[in-house]
């Protein structure tokens, strides 16, 4: 199974994730019962993939390129 991008975003940078679902949702606290945390999860991913720096952007992407080629640790793939 190939890795999405925004999948490694929250794996990698979960805080920055949760810092745009705050803003999605609206809220100060997230609570992880409310199920729009789930459903907003990606598109808050891409929201902080989009501000990501170009040399950031570049880390993420080899670092990407490189669990592709070795795959997900066992952790990953449960």
């Amino acid at each position: 199974m190939k890795v999405r991008a925004i999948d490694f975003m929250w794996e990698t940078r979960k805080e920055a994730v949760e810092e745009e679902l705050k803003i999605l949702l609206d809220v100060e606290e997230l609570d992880h019962s409310d199920p729009r945390y789930f459903q907003q999860r990606n598109a808050a991913a891409k929201l902080a993939l989009d501000k990501l720096s170009v040399a950031e952007r570049a880390l993420l992407e080899a670092a990407l390129e490189r669990r592709r080629a070795e795959g997900n640790p066992e952790k990953v793939q449960r």
